[in-house]
């Protein structure tokens, strides 16, 4: 049974130098340093409780109110990042699921968590932030390209989650298409054109995340906030 190892948040603050010009010395303000909340948490439509969204454009909002990230690919990350082992919350998510991965989360899922109930908006598109989160120019782009991004709800029922909640299918959309899926038809549109068709089509995922689909169909999509150049 899927379960939730760990529940994270944070508060946005500045890091790094404010006269530094480089990547991976600029100032730049960031949520992404989640800590480890040992007791359970209310979560509303906005998010988790003392949970911070630095950069509101990208993330956040009631349709990315909660990140969700799998351990199943936490050795993978350890690897490519050249450790032993990762935090929780390692990848910015405020929960950390086993059980649970982008091949078998579907767009528009809903989860019972706890007593809340949450819903699968979107894949989490990865920004350069990641990548500066573990000092490597690569991370959002290995990100992109192995499509192990994580996944963003939205929260239908308020209520409060803890460390060892499991994770109940409550029920899933017709058009079923894993968050894995998704993230291949989004890398490479000429070649999964169908999917994104599909994908729009979906009622319940972001407004936002639609957008960026059709346009992605249309070859206007900026991908510029994955830029850590």
């Amino acid at each position: 049974m899927a379960k939730v190892l760990s529940v994270q948040v944070g508060r946005a603050k500045t890091y790094g130098d404010a006269n530094a010009k480089g990547f991976l010395e600029k100032a730049w303000n960031t949520a992404s340093f989640k800590e480890v909340v040992k007791r359970p948490l209310h979560v509303s439509v906005e998010g988790f409780e003392d949970d911070e969204v630095a950069d509101r454009a990208h993330h956040g909002g009631i349709d990315k109110a909660v990140f969700a990230n799998s351990y199943e690919n936490y050795a993978h990350w350890a690897t490519f990042l050249g450790l032993e082992r990762l935090p929780f919350g390692a990848l910015s998510e405020n929960l950390t699921i086993v059980g649970l991965q982008e091949a078998n989360v579907m767009l528009g899922d809903v989860h019972e968590i706890g007593s809340a109930i949450l819903q699968v908006t979107q894949p989490r598109k990865p920004c350069w932030k990641i990548s500066r989160r573990w000092n490597h120019t690569e991370l959002t782009n290995e990100i992109f390209t192995s499509g192990l991004s994580g996944w963003y709800y939205r929260v239908l029922k308020e209520g409060v989650i803890g460390a060892g909640d499991a994770v109940l299918i409550v029920s899933q959309e017709a058009c079923s298409i894993s968050i894995l899926e998704a993230n291949h038809a989004f890398r490479e549109p000429t070649h999964f054109a169908m999917t994104l068709e599909r994908m729009v089509t979906i009622p319940s995922i972001a407004p936002s995340y639609r957008d960026s689909l059709i346009k992605r169909l249309n070859g206007t999509s900026d991908l510029a906030y994955m830029q850590t150049r």
